[in-house]
């Protein structure tokens, strides 16, 4: 038998500010694949005064024994032996947060609310910060409310949701506006353009092309695997022609032999949105993790999460207990 297990990370949209951390388990024999959901943390953010209604956690990244996630407003690290909450890392100008990269020397924050990039080290002091829109924007942002962190930012001109490091070294960002990643280094695009909005974006191996390939999947239910270089688009993925529920799409984990993706129910405030690029029935939506593999004969193998709450999926990451001390 082979087993691996995944964390994952999100919130609700039932009226509560509340996030979670849950844990997928993948299991295959000879002749079946089996895949479970199992809560591990259902927790509000630390601040009760930061809190805000249907945001919970959004995307995060292991780094040595701590995951590091983001509520709307503040960076927390919690444990991997037992999800207690180690550190919170705090600024009066994070807004509505989507992602966190835990790297060897500091936490690169996707700042969403603001349009930025932050850098921190993990001491919580502010490093860098990287604006997306000009200056005359961010202070006017900025000045629109005494409390920025809770305040309602959208419209956003870029809605950046998602970096990564790229085998060379480069920041990769995804912007669902553009619909294309962009390689902070010299400001190329680092993607095709997608014909949707498109979530997550790194590079990681595609083992029956034998390359390396940038991965994103997309508001409507797409996973592509895309060449580096040239942008072509090597696989792509239709969740719907897979036996996936239709649901809002992101959280990407690529495996040797196929790929864990998260999709999260379409709520009515959104219904609209999506039939821009999808008009499948909503009301057969669900918040699921989907197990597809690279072998086109097998089929998809999905498992609920936290559905009667209305729960949405942010990350899945893997989970290795060699994370955990010994």
């Amino acid at each position: 038998m082979y087993k691996q297990t995944f964390l994952i990370t999100g919130g609700f949209f039932d009226g509560s500010s509340e996030g979670y951390i849950g844990k997928i388990t993948l299991e295959q024999t000879s002749n079946r694949v089996l895949l479970s959901f199992t809560p591990l943390l259902i927790t509000e953010p630390p601040a009760v005064e930061l809190r805000v209604k249907n945001k919970g956690f959004a995307g995060g990244s292991i780094n040595g024994n701590l995951l590091w996630i983001c509520s709307s407003n503040q960076v927390l690290a919690y444990s991997l032996e037992n999800f207690e909450l180690i550190q919170t890392i705090d600024d009066p100008l994070f807004n509505d947060l989507h992602h966190v990269l835990a790297e060897e020397n500091g936490l690169y924050v996707v700042n969403t609310g603001l349009e930025s990039l932050d850098y921190f080290n993990y001491d919580g002091v502010l490093k860098e910060r990287k604006f997306l829109t000009s200056e005359e924007r961010n202070i006017f942002r900025i000045n629109s409310t005494a409390e920025f962190r809770t305040f309602d930012s959208k419209p956003h001109f870029m809605h950046a949701n998602h970096c990564s490091r790229s085998p060379e070294g480069n920041m990769l960002l995804t912007f669902v506006r553009q619909r294309r990643i962009v390689n902070l280094s010299d400001w190329s695009w680092a993607s095709p353009e997608y014909s949707a909005p498109p979530h997550e974006g790194f590079i990681d191996h595609y083992a029956p092309k034998k390359m390396n390939c940038i991965w994103v999947s997309t508001v409507p239910g797409e996973v592509l695997a895309c060449d580096p270089i040239s942008h072509e688009v090597i696989k792509k993925w239709n969740l719907r022609e897979k036996g996936v529920p239709p649901g809002w799409t992101r959280g990407l984990c690529i495996l040797k032999h196929g790929f864990l993706v998260g999709t999260t129910k379409i709520r009515q405030t959104n219904a609209d949105y999506y039939a821009r690029w999808n008009s499948e029935e909503t009301n057969k939506s669900e918040t699921t993790v989907s197990y597809i593999s690279f072998d086109e004969k097998q089929e998809a193998i999905s498992v609920d999460v936290l559905g009667a709450r209305n729960a949405k999926i942010f990350s899945i990451l893997p989970f290795e207990k060699a994370h955990l001390p010994s």
